[in-house]
């Protein structure tokens, strides 16, 4: 079992045969932010209009997309070997920096901004959400992998949290890449489809922040579902909605170590089996929110300058990694194994939708 030193200079193993691929990823990512932002990164200067995202029918639908899908989806079409060692650097090492700068998001100021009842229920679902992916994927005949990663990228953070417990888990490629891809597809999806049941449930405001931040995949998927919701008649609800889904972000590290012991527990037979240790870079994730946290409550304005700056740092890197994931997938494999999955995947966000919306109509 690698140390955590070993871990940490495994981020230096860059070498020649890298970087054309780590070049052509970060290229996808400025096309990727300027078709969907009008911004060469996240928070950058804004080079096309705002109104051209409003106003214009293909832009407003690339803008629902976001950057971090827009790479993914681009990328995986493309299938050249030179570019093939740079796209996995950039899909484990970048991804990884990601997430740990994903830490600055999860302050505890903004988890209080939450109500206990949303809170309560946010968990709630986010356990049962796991708990029903496995026991489905079991009655289903599912691969255990397969499982925790669409019950953890469903029930917490979409592709983030799928890769981060794959790297717990040791978890097959071909499910990495196909629970990845069939996530992206869902959330984008929801988008769409949960401000739409929000407004026709006729949700309050407070219902519907807790409703969008509790079903939907990704970060980027909650602003403009929040935004729809609003455009179809609804309240403002974006700044709690992202707090909602802050309380699943901050999750990760705990249901990675709920795996990690799992998965153990499933090999401690199997004398071949290499223990896992909980990933530095989620000991990192929970550093950060912790150190941003005495941050902002001792220095508040510069605080938030710095948390605004990480963030968009994270989301930026967030971006050039899903590139690289989608330039070291099969595509052939990812659609033969993600065809089998999408079913099962479905099923499990069709729960916890279903439940969210039961116990926000009734509690919330």
């Amino acid at each position: 079992m690698s140390t955590y030193k070993e871990d940490f200079l495994a981020y230096f193993s860059l070498r020649k045969s890298h970087i054309p691929g780590i070049l052509f990823c970060c290229g996808v990512a400025v096309l990727a932010f300027l078709l969907t932002r009008g911004t060469l990164f996240d928070g950058g200067f804004q080079i096309l209009p705002a109104e051209l995202f409003t106003a214009n029918p293909v832009f407003a639908f690339l803008s629902k997309v976001g950057p971090i899908v827009f790479a993914l989806l681009v990328c995986l079409f493309i299938n050249i070997s030179y570019f093939k060692a740079g796209g996995s650097y950039a899909g484990k090492f970048i991804l990884r920096l990601a997430i740990i700068l994903m830490g600055a998001r999860v302050t505890v100021d903004v988890l209080m901004t939450a109500s206990l009842s949303g809170l309560v229920i946010i968990l709630v679902v986010l356990a049962v959400t796991i708990f029903a992916a496995m026991k489905l994927g079991s009655r289903l005949k599912k691969p255990w992998d397969a499982c925790a990663l669409t019950g953890s990228g469903t029930g917490i953070c979409g592709v983030s949290a799928s890769l981060s417990v794959a790297s717990v888990i040791n978890a097959e490629q071909k499910y990495v890449h196909a629970v990845v891809g069939i996530i992206s597809i869902l959330g984008l999806a929801g988008v769409f489809l949960i401000p739409l049941l929000a407004f026709a449930f006729d949700m309050t405001a407070a219902q519907a922040e807790v409703f969008i931040g509790g079903t939907l995949h990704e970060i980027g998927n909650v602003i403009p579902a929040a935004e729809l919701y609003t455009a179809l008649g609804g309240e403002d609800a974006a700044t709690l909605a992202l707090a909602y889904k802050m309380i699943r972000v901050a999750m990760l590290v705990v249901v990675a170590a709920v795996f990690s012991h799992l998965w153990m527990k499933r090999n401690s037979g199997r004398t071949e089996a290499e223990k896992p240790k909980l990933q530095g870079f989620l000991i990192l994730f929970a550093a950060l929110a912790a150190l941003m946290s005495v941050f902002i409550f001792f220095e508040p304005e510069a605080g938030r300058a710095v948390q605004g700056v990480l963030v968009n740092v994270s989301v930026t890197l967030l971006t050039v990694a899903m590139a690289g994931v989608g330039l070291s997938m099969n595509l052939k494999e990812t659609f033969a194994v993600g065809k089998t999955l999408l079913p099962f995947a479905s099923a499990v966000w069709a729960v916890q939708v279903v439940l969210m919306l039961i116990l926000t109509k009734l509690f919330v």
